[in-house]
């Protein structure tokens, strides 16, 4: 497993899963939250509506896996309620591009690979590499998903958009202050 191997397990959910009423409860978001997400709260209310247990039991490292149209209907409350849980990656069949690249801004990878449902049960432990878009299931398949582009595992690496261009930032300030 290289470094960019992710190893958990899996948390199955069905097709059409809504970002803003079923991976969390929008409705409370909007009406309770001030400016500053609650990750606390997000957390608390993550998949409870489809999985009671999710919560209590999600593990760090563990993983997501979704169906078809994972995710619709999603504002960056989702993401962040998903990453706050500890889930490492999210592996889906398919997805709005607007869910990847709002979970990749908080530091959650979202990888999208046709036949995922069917390759993989609930509590199994699979591996996946954004980076190269393997993944390993329990009994030895071996499916590909699209790779993640090297910006995209700079950004996941980072732990989100900010932290990287912090960094860079940092780095670009210090070269011009040592030239």
């Amino acid at each position: 497993m290289s470094g960019q191997d992710l190893r958990g397990r899996v948390w199955k959910f069905g097709d059409n899963v809504s970002g803003d009423d079923g991976i969390i409860e929008f409705s409370i978001v909007r009406e309770g939250f001030g400016k500053a997400f609650d990750e606390e709260a997000l957390k608390a209310m993550c998949f409870r509506r489809l999985r009671p247990e999710f919560p209590a039991e999600v593990r760090p490292g563990d993983i997501v896996v979704g169906g078809r149209n994972f995710g619709h209907h999603n504002h960056v409350e989702v993401s962040v309620a998903i990453k706050a849980s500890g889930i490492a990656v999210v592996i889906v069949e398919s997805c709005e591009s607007g869910i990847i690249r709002r979970a990749l801004n908080v530091g959650l990878p979202i990888m999208t690979c046709p036949g995922i449902t069917d390759a993989v049960q609930d509590g199994e432990v699979v591996e996946a590499n954004p980076a190269t878009g393997i993944i390993r299931t329990a009994t030895g398949g071996v499916l590909q998903a699209r790779p993640f582009s090297p910006r995209m595992v700079q950004i996941w690496q980072a732990g989100g958009s900010i932290p990287l261009l912090e960094r860079e930032f940092a780095e670009r300030r210090a070269a011009a202050a040592g030239a």
